[in-house]
């Protein structure tokens, strides 16, 4: 039997190389180019929630939540191009607060749609929706807010595959799998223990790293949970990645039935605070209140406030984000070198012309030339020329 001790250093090595593998790039071949073909039968087998909803009109436009401000800010949009939207599902007594920008392209009632057709307790581990445009379909998750560029409704399969898998992030990074202590599977020991069984993963996509390939598998798993026949309706041979999206089926079934249609909300992500779209308010802070002006604007327009239904166990949010790194304005891109290279001392050389114009350090000097009468210049400024009457 091994000592605990030895055991004890067995597991913390185990956790480390799990978390660093988290992030790096997977060797295992593709089983699909794409999940496109899971669409049609997601689309059919999780049905639209109803729902009502309403905008921040009036002077409630003049705000926005803040997540919204801030993804809106990090992704190179204007504020003043958004509306804000609170939507009410009947599976939930709260509301979920979309941000739908001016150009995103989809009819609001077509974004509500599909968004209601995730299953209410995955949704709820959504805390904003940010639809906005680009040339490209593409989407991240930053702390359960789901920011989607170029949403396509389409059909509303390729829409709905989108949603569940940034869904799925927040389910992995927000502690959801309630059976496992809120652990993040994709980072779990468990986890890899399963994808070191397979020989494939899903698709292209999911060789990014293990947290896109678990938000793949889920996608997956949510399609065999829900689709009469399963998987196996399709003629895919998905024995290749089994226990890889088996595990996240067990896991979302111990946590509740995380990925099946129906019931009530009984957790919610806490909704974020409505600011000015011109951050005045948060300006006016700072200054101690010494802007009466700002502090006028504040006070003539009504903040709109959501606050946690009855009932509802708010979720403790966990800071995560799959947003690419060098997309994010403000981030200033790192480069280090790995392990085990040696760095160069750089010495200094050039092969540029040398040219007096081509070395920066040479300052260009021009002399009058012999037998012209150099001016001693005088100082003035054209404001002090009338040009009156001038034509």
């Amino acid at each position: 039997m091994l000592s605990s001790p030895f055991v004890a250093i067995t597991l913390g090595l185990l956790t480390a190389l799990v978390r660093a593998d988290e992030n790096s790039r997977l060797d295992k071949p593709a089983l699909l180019d794409n999940l496109d073909s899971l669409g049609p039968g997601l689309l059919a087998n999780y049905p639209i929630v109803r729902s009502k909803y309403h905008s921040w009109d009036g002077p409630q436009n003049d705000y926005i939540p803040d997540a919204c401000k801030a993804e809106a800010e990090n992704n190179g949009f204007s504020v003043d191009d958004f509306k804000t939207y609170e939507v009410t599902y009947d599976d939930c007594n709260t509301p979920w607060v979309l941000c739908y920008h001016k150009d995103a392209g989809p009819p609001i009632q077509g974004v509500v749609d599909v968004f209601s057709r995730l299953p209410v307790r995955t949704r709820s581990y959504v805390s904003h929706l940010v639809i906005v445009p680009d040339e490209f379909t593409h989407a991240h998750n930053a702390n359960g807010v789901v920011v989607v560029f170029n949403l396509r409704l389409l059909g509303g399969g390729l829409a709905l595959e989108v949603l569940l898998h940034e869904a799925a992030h927040s389910l992995d990074g927000q502690g959801a799998y309630s059976s496992h202590d809120g652990e993040s599977i994709s980072s779990s020991a468990n986890w890899i223990e399963n994808y070191n069984k397979d020989s494939n993963v899903p698709d292209g996509y999911a060789q990014s790293n293990q947290v896109e390939n678990t938000a793949q598998n889920t996608v997956i798993a949510a399609y065999n949970v829900m689709v009469p026949g399963g998987l196996g309706s399709l003629d895919v041979q998905w024995g290749k990645i089994f226990h890889q999206y088996a595990t996240v089926q067990t896991w979302q079934r111990e946590s509740g039935n995380l990925l099946v249609h129906g019931g009530k909300c009984g957790t919610r992500l806490p909704i974020s605070e409505s600011v000015l779209k011109d951050g005045s308010d948060q300006k006016r802070r700072r200054d101690d209140g010494k802007s009466r002006r700002r502090a006028a604007v504040a006070e003539r327009s009504e903040k709109p406030t959501i606050d946690i239904g009855p009932g509802i166990e708010v979720i403790q949010p966990k800071e995560f984000s799959t947003a690419p790194k060098l997309a994010r304005r403000g981030v200033k891109p790192v480069v280090e070198m790995g392990q085990g290279i040696e760095v160069i001392q750089p010495k200094e050389f050039s092969t540029a012309p040398r040219s007096k114009m081509a070395r920066r350090d040479d300052k260009p000097v021009v002399k009058v030339g012999p037998g012209i009468k150099v001016l001693a210049p005088r100082q003035f400024h054209a404001k002090d020329c009338n040009f009156a009457g001038r034509q």
